[in-house]
């Protein structure tokens, strides 16, 4: 889309403009601003820890305590990546592998945050916020969660399917509110929107589960590599170094080659998916045919 009108709409591999697709990790792009907006409401405040008043049991916990709403958002909780999770509540069991805010580690941050707003709604359940807040001022309808855990909670890591067409509803969202065209329903503060699209000292090319082009010092890239397995060598580092991508690119990415791409300034919301399975999808030659 440029300047909010479709120029290229196909569909290959089975897919039509109406089937849903998985996002895989692009479902963080959704969550990453749910979290804002909880904040507007008054949920939290970003730098409450989350054992203040929704995971209490971490209350007694040295390290645990310490872990805030913004370090779950931007992936810094230092907690280890747990796999084979069977519900929201087994992630309190994570062990501490870094002080909380020192260290990026690409984990199930997304799911301790689900959990945790879930404490404070106070009886209405984190899917129904997703839509009240979110998904239905967008407009977007056909958003499911196809990969829910054991105890019914949806994957806010990675469950969610969607149409190409409603993805770009979010991406439209994000860039008009960037380049301050936006003239929908004000659903945050402009000052707590900034901050999903801003980085932070332990990853700076991340947010609230957006990827950025933002410099990273290269002994903090190998950090950030060591910690998740060279991701950001492979997957961010060659966007960050790409000259045609301008500097307000942001990002969000999962599995397979879902991706949803906002530029502002050149007036570009893109949505690339692929079919579950086929990993070979690269960024770099992608972008640059579409902004070479």
């Amino acid at each position: 889309m440029y300047l909010g009108q479709v120029l290229d709409e196909a569909y290959a591999n089975g897919g039509t403009a109406n089937k849903v697709q998985l996002l895989a990790s692009a479902t963080k792009g959704f969550t990453g601003l749910i979290g804002a907006m909880a904040a507007a409401d008054g949920l939290f405040a970003l730098d409450e820890p989350v054992a203040q008043r929704a995971l209490t049991e971490w209350q007694s916990d040295a390290q645990k305590s310490k872990i805030t709403y913004r370090h779950l958002l931007s992936m810094t909780s230092g907690l280890e990546e747990l796999k084979q999770v069977a519900a929201w509540i087994d992630y309190l069991k994570a062990a501490v592998n870094y002080p909380a805010g020192s260290t990026f580690i690409y984990s199930g941050d997304p799911n301790i945050f689900g959990l945790a707003l879930e404490r404070r709604l106070g009886g209405e359940s984190v899917v129904n916020y997703f839509n009240r807040r979110l998904l239905q001022p967008l407009g977007i309808t056909s958003l499911e969660w196809g990969s829910n855990f054991q105890d019914g909670h949806p994957q806010l890591s990675g469950g969610a399917y969607t149409t190409a067409r409603d993805w770009t509803l979010l991406g439209e969202f994000v860039r008009r509110t960037m380049d301050g065209t936006w003239t929908g329903a004000a659903l945050l503060p402009r000052s707590l929107f900034d901050t999903v699209f801003a980085g932070n000292p332990a990853h700076p090319a991340y947010g609230f589960y957006w990827w950025l082009k933002e410099s990273v010092p290269a002994s903090l890239a190998a950090t950030i590599d060591a910690n998740n397995k060279s991701q950001f060598a492979r997957q961010i580092k060659p966007i960050i170094d790409n000259p045609r991508v301008a500097d307000d690119f942001v990002m969000a990415a999962g599995a397979f080659g879902q991706r949803l791409y906002v530029i502002p300034s050149r007036g570009l919301t893109v949505v690339r998916n692929s079919p579950n399975g086929n990993d070979q999808f690269t960024d770099t030659p992608f972008l640059d045919r579409l902004l070479g």
